[in-house]
């Protein structure tokens, strides 16, 4: 027997990506995405895709051990400002806390979040990590 991610979640774009609106209307790009632009209030929005690449703002370390990410100590959460120009929320992976730093570039990538053991579902969503140079 084969088993596979649910068709529903599979066809769903923004499950495994990051992704934006971008306002035709306007020129501006919003997170997250919606039907209608949050700036000037156009109907003449489109999904897109990012490049997925931006700049650390702030971020916060947590060392308070939670049943389902103890895996995940310490929980680094950060403000990456995309290069579209739109600010997201992201949990930060593959770095040292000590290493962060105001300006430092970060790449969104998709990583395994949880697992369900009862019903065997893997989640997966978007984290950034510093950027491959």
């Amino acid at each position: 027997m084969r088993l596979s991610i649910s068709k529903h979640w599979r066809n769903k774009k923004v499950h495994y990506q990051l992704a934006l609106g971008y306002c035709k209307a306007c020129g501006k790009y919003h997170f997250p995405p919606k039907y209608r632009c949050p700036y000037c209030s156009s109907k003449d929005v489109e999904l897109t895709i990012p490049k997925g690449e931006g700049t650390l703002i702030e971020w916060t370390v947590s060392y308070v051990r939670l049943e389902h990410l103890e895996h995940e100590l310490p929980l680094i959460v950060g403000l990456v400002r995309l290069d579209e120009g739109p600010v997201v929320r992201g949990v930060l992976t593959d770095v040292d806390p000590k290493e962060l730093r105001e300006g430092m570039r970060l790449e969104a990538v998709l990583r395994r979040l949880e697992e369900d053991g009862v019903s065997g579902l893997i989640y997966y969503g978007i984290k950034f990590k510093p950027l491959s140079k």
